[in-house]
């Protein structure tokens, strides 16, 4: 309340709202700001990785009777036994007969523990190719199994995607810039989710060869029986349709799938898709049950 002496001395009590009609609604709001636009993702996808292997070597059914002890784990594995009430449990070294009668483990898995090399690529808004090379490591064998974490290949790559689209502006910097705040980024290593952590990390950093519409072009209308050197027609089919391939991604992540223009690159996505799907075996560029005599 706002209180006003008139010019007969006579004392008024108004709202500030209503002694202040004209003022914005947001003075009388304290703290009322107004939000920052978000940050434009980056768009990262892996395109290539090796070296990712099941971490869960094998799967046992147990029993009480008879009266056993437990397999012991080799060096580089540990062993998880889940109860029948659904506990999970690794304990060094197994366990003796008595302890398998008493706890009576229905599954009994070996996680492989040991470190193993392995390598990745991911493409970055269409422009930079990011290797990253390492080591990944079972750090909880119990989290592996809880998480049935059977296809690491994914795991890792989806992880290292999240952190590069989050270490990385949607401006993309110098090649020395991205493999730095990769670097910095990563110093520790990468935790992955259901029990692995990625270590030892190298970060590799280069311009991504862009498909210009002319070469595209080139590759449609380009004839086998004329080609001159350095023309498309000379280039492999599995080549010619591996680059087709990704001009149509390129064009659907920088347009959409909106619009006239986007059903049109979809379904020529569509298209090359196919094109994939009948390519020869022949090195020749045709299958070779139907080579031409």
């Amino acid at each position: 309340m706002v209180t006003f002496r008139d010019a007969m001395g006579t004392m008024t009590s108004r709202s500030f709202g209503a002694a202040f009609p004209m003022l914005p609604s947001y003075v009388a709001v304290p703290g009322a700001y107004l939000s920052e636009p978000a940050r434009k993702a980056l768009p990262v996808r892996a395109v290539a990785a090796d070296g990712f292997s099941n971490p869960i070597l094998y799967i046992e059914e147990l029993r009480r009777i008879p009266l056993a002890c437990s397999r012991v784990a080799p060096p580089g594995t540990a062993l998880v036994f889940r109860a029948r009430n659904g506990l999970l449990r690794s304990p060094p070294g197994g366990w003796t007969a008595g302890e398998m009668f008493f706890f009576g483990p229905r599954t009994g898995y070996r996680i492989d523990t040991s470190p193993h090399s392995f390598v990745a690529t991911f493409e970055t808004g269409s422009m930079m190719l990011v290797d990253v090379a390492g080591r990944w490591t079972v750090t909880d064998p119990v989290a592996v199994v809880a998480g049935r974490l059977s296809d690491l290949d994914h795991a890792c790559t989806a992880e290292l995607g999240r952190r590069i689209a989050a270490a990385l502006p949607a401006e993309l910097p110098s090649t020395e810039e991205i493999r730095d705040l990769l670097t910095g980024a990563w110093r520790d290593g990468v935790a992955v989710p259901g029990g692995v952590r990625l270590h030892d990390l190298d970060v590799g950093v280069a311009r991504a060869e862009a498909v210009r519409g002319d070469r595209v072009i080139q590759y449609l209308v380009a004839d086998e029986e004329d080609s001159e050197p350095g023309d498309p027609g000379t280039t492999e089919p599995a080549q010619m349709v591996q680059e087709l391939a990704g001009l149509a991604r390129d064009a659907l992540a920088e347009h959409g799938a909106d619009g006239a223009a986007g059903r049109a690159l979809l379904r020529f996505q569509d298209l090359v898709l196919r094109m994939t799907d009948v390519l020869p075996d022949g090195r020749d560029g045709r299958a070779g049950d139907d080579q031409r005599r």
